[in-house]
């Protein structure tokens, strides 16, 4: 989504996904837990799941790059 263009920041997306009752609001978002538990650890869950829905859980580039910089979603937020 982010890396789409169809959402701008990772807060957009914990934002919906709280308000539609996906996560309660205690937990956060996907992207705040994402950057909870470590980019790492996410990309290599993903990783581990991209041979059965590769369109769903081939990691994107942005995750890459990310990680190779040593940011967090969090970050995109105050751009």
């Amino acid at each position: 989504w982010l890396g789409g263009g169809v959402a701008r920041r990772p807060g957009d997306i914990d934002a919906v996904a709280v308000a539609q009752g996906l996560l309660p609001r205690w937990q956060g978002g996907p992207m705040f837990q994402a950057d909870r538990r470590g980019l790492m650890v996410l990309r290599a869950a993903l990783q581990q799941h991209k041979d059965s829905a590769p369109q769903l859980f081939a990691p994107a580039a942005l995750l890459d790059d990310l990680i190779a910089e040593g940011r967090v979603f969090a970050d995109l937020n105050r751009g």
